[in-house]
């Protein structure tokens, strides 16, 4: 399959994992930039800090499905986990199923909204031990039933992603935890955000666009509700 005409060096891809955990109810993504691609060989790097690739539970035939757009389309295939080529890079073996298709934009909404927001030098390896444990406490059966600490804040927000006002700096694939109270009698949505895009707009205040990384599925359910339930 000629894979040169949808993937190009410099070019960003969303990974998606296909194993256990995402069939356990979770949403794994990750963003990575096309080195080079040799037939069915594709050498990708990450964007998470130095020595990502050591921090992700990578192994031998992990497979993932693989999106980006091209010729104003999506593009999907799948692949598999090759090999670490150093600490940010490593390549993956594609699949002969590429496809394309139209993408499904979701559905955003502008609302006031209870949000815990926390960021630091952390690794990737940190972040998700982080939100592990985060989700096992909200969920535990000694989990509080009222939850403290929320700012009320202006946020524009879908399943797959939010934006809010953060102090600076923000960096592209800075990687963020983010509560959000929904209100609806349930623990608060916890996800590890990457920080997409950034917009100055004065020197204490950052609008950031951020995707959900890992998220429970079910929550990215929750959102979907709150947005298209009827707002008194």
């Amino acid at each position: 399959m000629n894979y040169q005409r949808y993937f190009k060096s410099g070019q960003q891809l969303l990974l998606k994992a296909q194993n256990d955990t995402v069939q356990n109810g979770r949403t794994e993504l990750m963003t990575v930039s096309v080195v080079s691609l040799e037939d069915d060989s594709l050498v990708l790097s990450l964007p998470y800090g130095e020595n990502a690739v050591e921090q992700y539970p990578f192994s031998e035939g992990l497979s993932f499905e693989i999106s980006t757009e091209a010729l104003g389309l999506g593009v999907r295939t799948t692949g598999s986990f090759k090999k670490k080529i150093n600490g940010n890079q490593f390549s993956l073996k594609l699949n002969p199923d590429l496809q394309m298709f139209q993408r499904r934009i979701s559905t955003r909404f502008d609302c006031q909204l209870g949000i815990r927001f926390s960021r630091a030098a952390k690794t990737l390896q940190t972040m998700r031990e982080i939100w592990e444990k985060n989700i096992q406490v909200l969920y535990s059966p000694e989990a509080p039933l009222v939850f403290d600490g929320f700012k009320s804040s202006r946020v524009n927000i879908s399943s797959g992603g939010i934006r809010l006002v953060i102090k600076p700096p923000a960096d592209q694939g800075e990687l963020c935890l983010v509560l959000i109270n929904l209100a609806d009698s349930k623990p608060p949505v916890c996800a590890i955000a990457e920080i997409v895009w950034a917009c100055m707009q004065d020197e204490s205040a950052i609008t950031a666009g951020m995707r959900f990384i890992n998220i429970l599925s079910e929550d990215q359910q929750r959102i979907d509700d709150f947005i298209t339930q009827p707002k008194q």
